[in-house]
């Protein structure tokens, strides 16, 4: 895969919140991407999804960013199955 969460085509990039978030989020988002098999997508996507309802609960971002996460870590995890599975 390509590595994409840490350069300009970062579907992150839209989300306003700390570095560090960002940091960590950008790691989840690596974990599904660098998945070696579909078990290992389904537990990285579940720690991204696990994350994102942690700064959900805390009110950290807007919730249309939250929903936004959400779809994020879906589609990257659907992509991940799907390259797994070709």
């Amino acid at each position: 895969m390509s590595g994409r969460y840490g350069n300009g085509s970062d579907p992150l990039a839209a989300i306003s919140t700390s570095p560090e978030v960002l940091a960590t989020l950008r790691r989840r988002m690596t974990a599904i991407e660098l998945a070696a098999d579909t078990l290992q997508v389904h537990l990285a996507s579940e720690r991204a999804q696990g994350f994102v309802e942690m700064l959900e609960e805390l009110k950290v971002l807007k919730p249309a960013d939250i929903e936004s996460l959400y779809l994020i870590i879906d589609d990257a995890a659907q992509a991940r199955v799907t390259a797994l599975l070709l």
